[in-house]
């Protein structure tokens, strides 16, 4: 009978996922056997299989984007259960895929830790730190590369990947190639450009820290923010 509902229970034993994964091992799964292994079960409307179908035609990408009230609203029969798993596997996902596991910033040192085998001494570069409320770092991004001594960017650069990040705050650096340690005129119109930038789209501008081989200064910590 076309379109009659199956469990799993009347597929064929090397046909249900987990003896599949048992036989054959993971990497022979279907991303649809993947994810019905892990949800276990279905709904009063449809089995875990034809479950893990629907989801992945929305897409992970679309599925990240909605909250349990809106997996359940979008699949019927899914519940604060089945909702809560579905977000959590996603969660899990990102962190396992997190570059910057286990990384925070907490203060001027750690930063600079994370940034000096980062800066390249040849050219000057701008960089960006992306964090959230706790200070775990997000994201990493070059904002621009100058010459010798010189470099030039706009607060929109670094603002455009703190709306993508969805970051709470933020701290810059940029290095001084082959100069001393001290702000410049430039280097301090800048960094109250992009303060009161943050503060217009809620964002917190941290510090900005200038480096060079020998070490570096934080421009909040020397009282210029």
């Amino acid at each position: 009978m076309y379109g009659g509902k199956r469990s799993l229970k009347d597929l064929p034993q090397e046909l249900k996922p987990r003896e599949k994964l048992l036989q054959r091992g993971v990497e022979g799964l279907t991303e649809e056997e993947l994810l019905a292994i892990i949800l276990g079960s279905g709904t009063k409307y449809m089995d875990v299989l034809s479950l893990s179908r629907e989801l992945l035609k929305m897409g992970w990408k679309e599925l990240s984007k909605l909250s349990v009230e809106g997996l359940k609203e979008r699949f019927k029969g899914i519940g604060d259960a089945k909702a809560c798993q579905i977000k959590a596997l996603i969660e899990l996902s990102k962190r396992i895929n997190d570059p910057y596991e286990g990384i925070y910033i907490n203060t001027p040192e750690d930063a600079y830790k994370f940034l000096r085998e980062k800066m390249d001494d040849r050219k000057e570069h701008l960089v960006a730190l992306y964090l959230s409320p706790a200070n775990k770092l997000i994201e990493y991004h070059v904002i621009a590369i100058g010459r010798m001594n010189a470099l030039h960017a706009e607060p929109k650069e670094v603002l455009y990947h703190a709306i993508n990040s969805a970051c709470h705050g933020i701290i810059i650096a940029h290095n001084h190639p082959k100069g001393e340690l001290k702000p410049s005129r430039e280097d301090l119109a800048f960094t109250r450009r992009l303060k009161d930038a943050c503060q217009l789209m809620g964002f917190e501008l941290h510090d900005h820290l200038i480096l060079n081989s020998k070490g570096f200064i934080s421009l909040r910590r020397e009282g210029f923010m």
